[in-house]
């Protein structure tokens, strides 16, 4: 196949990828760009905490009996502050299916501080994660996903065939025509973007066809089976208390320290991800899989005992929600995201400047992904 053949099949690939699938592609991107800073949005909406010498001693049974009866709903999910902030995030189920309260709890000072407004993220996920359809959901944003990488790959592949100028690939030229200013922008955009655009949509694609790609994985990769979702028979009687889960948790990995709590819902395991030095998740990359009521260790994922298939597919998860490299990279990671509505409008806009005056849709859109392909650098 000849270079020029290439670069065709591969411009009218990434020109109906984008024309066709661009808007979807463009409202993932963004909206995770803005989910990306969940945790940052919750800290700067929540209550201050209270001013206190020192710290009471807190007994987290009594404290989830506290925060439950101040919500009047049972909690969902733990959120451990970051540094020496004392305020814990709890994400409290509500009747409304991925809609959530959210409170906020001062452990220094023993506190239930009060809520935070945080429906509309619990949208936003939800949209992000599911497309609001539930696991059906899920499979379409998976395919478009799919769609995303595959024309960013296009995109990628036409700029290094091009062998352009590192000069000429961030140049925008305002005062030629219209149809060359958006080519400009859309080459410029797509050249900053594109390789964290890639990694967003291949690791978005681990999150929604977990199993076909860990099995693809163990083929190249040793792999062992997840323990940390490992159940047994449900235990009867009352849920332990979050002081004892915490208890068992730190039991289980001495190391740790506790990052994240997901308790179950019906008579699943409590999940406590904890963070050992040298993670590089924030939120730590090992998880303790707890009975909900005698607080036995049902499953233990320690990341450093893992084998490489295993590290990978945490690597997976961790990058999708820059959970690496601090708030520079979480910050990077979302303007790349951002910069996906602004190349798929320069993208549309160029091809619709560049065909309006002809006619024939399949030959208008040929011709301009010709054009594409061979624009000078």
């Amino acid at each position: 196949m000849s270079p020029h053949t290439i670069r065709r099949v591969l411009a009218v690939t990434h020109l109906w990828l984008g024309l066709i699938g661009g808007l979807v592609f463009s409202l993932l991107a963004v909206s995770g760009a803005i989910v990306t800073f969940r945790p940052q949005i919750a800290t700067l909406l929540s209550p201050p905490a209270i001013a206190r010498a020192t710290c009471v001693p807190l007994d987290w049974n009594q404290a989830q009996r506290d925060i439950e009866a101040a919500a009047l709903a049972p909690i969902n999910r733990i959120y451990a502050p970051s540094g020496n902030d004392p305020r814990y995030h709890l994400r409290m189920r509500t009747d409304v299916d991925a809609i959530y309260a959210h409170v906020i709890y001062d452990a220094c000072a023993g506190a239930v501080l009060g809520t935070v407004p945080m429906a509309w993220m619990d949208w936003l996920v939800d949209f992000h994660h599911n497309f609001l359809a539930g696991r059906t959901g899920r499979q379409f944003v998976g395919l478009a996903g799919l769609g995303l990488f595959l024309s960013g790959l296009g995109g990628l592949l036409l700029i290094l065939l091009s062998r352009p100028k590192v000069r000429r690939l961030l140049q925008i030229q305002l005062s030629g025509s219209a149809r060359r200013a958006m080519f400009d922008l859309h080459r410029t955009v797509g050249t900053a973007s594109v390789v964290l655009l890639l990694l967003q949509a291949f690791t978005g694609l681990w999150l929604c066809f977990p199993q076909p790609l860990r099995a693809v994985l163990a083929l190249v990769a040793p792999l062992e089976a997840e323990t940390r979702a490992a159940r047994g028979e449900p235990s009867p009687g009352p849920a332990a208390g979050l002081g004892d889960l915490f208890a068992a948790a730190q039991r289980a990995i001495p190391d740790g320290v506790i990052r994240e709590v997901r308790m179950p819902d019906g008579t699943g395991n409590v999940q406590v991800r904890m963070w050992r030095r040298g993670d590089f998740r924030s939120l730590g990359n090992n998880v303790a899989s707890l009975d909900r009521v005698t607080t036995a260790v049902r499953g233990l994922d320690v990341y450093d005992t893992k084998p490489g298939g295993n590290r990978i597919v945490q690597a997976m998860s961790g990058l999708h929600y820059a959970e690496w490299g601090g708030l520079p990279y979480r910050t990077l990671y979302g303007f790349s995201g951002a910069a996906s509505l602004p190349l798929f409008l320069s993208g549309a806009g160029y091809w619709w400047l560049r065909t309006r005056r002809r006619s024939g849709v399949i030959r208008t859109a040929v011709g301009a992904a010709d054009a594409t392909a061979a624009e000078p650098a």
